[in-house]
């Protein structure tokens, strides 16, 4: 277990360069931008990129999706946080509003082809549902397909992306706020290569592997419950290459200074299978 005595600083720097994935205009730059003052953004094309680019030292932040209140956890950035071996350091809740859009205004009926990503695809699938004709396309993330649609010579098209895409690639907005449901949030982490504890942090992500028997889920959950802490999430994955054998996802309200907090990580840290802190950080909101 980390020493949070070697993490401690004073608060997060209002710049710094930032990689998110996508392009310009994507959900994750809005996280950014609420996360920093004056965010230097480059962009990725993909979440491995991003944490390559952090492992290099090409930037010290990385930004990127975990979960959205519709469509469920974001595995891959989980995974990849395991892979390698870095912290959470802020969190940002993005309100998502999604836009159909397109060169010309169009009525779903004249629409064709969408393209999103594929968890914008999800959170808006009542929209497609009602659509059927309308044939769906992944992209990278929804600011690109926002800018192919811009490119395109096809003005039968459109893309599931932000407003603000609207404006940054000239493209109109067909139909406001297509996703199932107007509560609609994503959760987005910014990772640092280092661990960093900054102040009025009080949240803790953790990944647990327990051993495989009855009533081991229940002590552990048990332990929490005896300090009061709250668990804000508590979700299962599966363990690539075993029997149904399951990785669980810890969030709860606390600080890592807290000795009581950090005795009970040190105790889990003895009754686990293995555990991975991901992080001590505070959430905000943009």
């Amino acid at each position: 277990m980390i020493d949070p005595n070697n993490c401690i600083k004073p608060e997060l720097p209002a710049s710094a360069i930032v990689a998110c994935q996508g392009v310009e205009g994507a959900y994750s730059q809005i996280a950014a931008s609420a996360a920093f003052a004056q965010p230097d953004i480059m962009y990725m094309r993909t979440f491995d990129g991003v944490f390559r680019a952090v492992d290099k030292g090409l930037c010290q932040y990385g930004m990127l999706p975990v979960e959205n209140s519709n469509a469920g956890t974001v595995a891959d950035v989980y995974d990849l946080m395991k892979v390698y071996n870095f912290y959470i350091v802020r969190g940002v809740k993005v309100s998502i509003s999604h836009m159909l859009l397109s060169k010309e205004k169009l009525s779903a009926e004249k629409i064709k082809a969408v393209y999103s990503h594929e968890q914008a695809v999800k959170q808006c699938s009542r929209f497609l549902e009602e659509n059927p004709h309308i044939k769906v396309n992944y992209c990278a993330n929804t600011a690109a397909a926002a800018r192919m649609v811009a490119e395109s010579a096809d003005k039968g098209i459109a893309a599931i992306a932000s407003e603000s895409c609207a404006r940054l690639y000239g493209l109109t907005v067909s139909a406001r706020n297509v996703q199932n449901n107007d509560n609609n949030y994503t959760r987005f982490i910014c990772i640092s290569k280092e661990c960093e504890i900054f102040a009025n942090s009080d949240k803790i992500s953790l990944m647990i592997t327990l051993e495989h028997k009855a009533g081991s889920l229940y002590e552990t959950i048990k332990h929490f419950a005896g300090l009061g802490l709250n668990l804000t999430k508590l979700e299962s994955r599966p363990i690539a290459g075993t029997d149904f054998e399951f990785m669980f996802y810890f969030d709860f309200q606390a600080s890592i200074t807290d000795t009581d907090v950090y005795n009970l990580l040190l105790r889990l840290e003895k009754e686990a299978r293995q555990i991975v802190f991901l992080g001590n950080y505070r959430e905000i909101t943009a």
